[in-house]
């Protein structure tokens, strides 16, 4: 019997996910991209983990896996076109970083300021799940600039024109299609220790 999917993407619709822009490389080679995929994996708040998800075609992926390291940005609800920059265009072809007020941390990993907050990140685990690759990072530094809430992704898409959005659409479908097959290769391939 075939899945319906509608009715389970609009479960999926209802939650409201902050956006999170991943930023990774070194002065000469660095990116960000904007990510919903990026969580807490540990509740010990001696060992602060985070767990980030990256397509594996994405150049801020490249970026992380050279460093073995990234910073985590959560925006203001006032910052949606940086959100959009950070959504819309590759690294490969433009430093999405350029004029924005930058420094480096711990890692090395580019933190940008005028951001809600940001997190510090080395990563200790990585798994390549096909579709999504999976960095576990230990959290070396943070901090907290504001006490807004954090901007969603149905914020960022509400308030996008619509030639806008239509992009932000349709590179998501373009990405989910890219991804497709990695992902189904990843599970018919699964290694045993991930098997129930």
């Amino acid at each position: 019997m075939p899945i319906d999917h509608e009715p389970i993407d609009r479960v999926f619709k209802m939650t409201d996910r902050e956006v999170w822009i991943v930023t990774a490389g070194h002065p000469a080679r660095r990116g960000g991209l904007l990510a919903t995929w990026v969580m807490q994996a540990s509740i010990d708040r001696q060992s602060p983990v985070v767990l980030v998800g990256i397509a594996p075609n994405h150049f801020t992926r490249e970026l992380v896996d050279e460093t073995g390291a990234f910073a985590a940005h959560l925006l203001r609800p006032d910052q949606i076109d940086l959100a959009i920059k950070f959504a819309l265009f590759s690294g490969r072809q433009m430093d999405k970083l350029a004029g924005l007020d930058l420094s480096e941390k711990e890692t090395g990993s580019p933190v940008i300021h005028d951001t809600l907050c940001w997190l510090d990140c080395r990563v200790f685990a990585r798994l390549d799940a096909g579709d999504r690759v999976f960095f576990w990072a230990d959290v070396v530094r943070g901090e907290k600039r504001d006490d807004s809430r954090p901007l969603t992704e149905w914020q960022v898409m509400s308030h996008a024109d619509d030639q806008t959005r239509a992009q932000l659409l349709a590179d998501r479908q373009s990405d989910v299609k890219q991804q497709r097959p990695k992902g189904r290769a990843w599970r018919d391939n699964l290694p045993v220790f991930l098997t129930p």
